[in-house]
């Protein structure tokens, strides 16, 4: 049987995300402009972000007990989603061109992807 570690199937999935996210902003390019192609970006970007912060709070690790390895888990999710919502609030302070709805966009075509990412570990 091949083993797969967690960062290639993180490797995998940020390709995927760069991939959907660009697809993204280009949609949002051509709807609302620059600004519009930008906040998408930094949607899918905070996705990203928060799950490379997560992998690495889990890399080197090896649980010894399912507890300990839900634990682990939980705390990697609890991480990439303070990272993401760190991301959202930096991107919502300090980018005064910001289209909501294309930030929305990159950000669950990101997270979306991602959850395919992680459904693909299984197989």
């Amino acid at each position: 049987m091949n083993k797969i570690s967690i960062s290639q199937v993180f490797a995998k999935a940020v390709r995927w995300q760069l991939m959907a996210t660009a697809l993204v902003a280009i949609v949002a390019f051509m709807l609302a402009g620059l600004h519009g192609a930008l906040s998408a970006a930094g949607g899918g970007s905070a996705v990203m972000l928060g799950g490379y912060v997560g992998m690495v709070v889990t890399r080197g690790r090896q649980a010894v007990t399912p507890g300990a390895a839900l634990l682990g888990v939980l705390k990697a999710e609890g991480v990439r989603i303070a990272v993401v919502a760190l991301v959202l609030l930096v991107i919502f302070k300090l980018y005064e061109g910001l289209v909501p709805l294309a930030l929305i966009g990159g950000l669950a075509c990101a997270a979306l992807i991602s959850g395919a990412a992680l459904r693909a570990l299984d197989e």
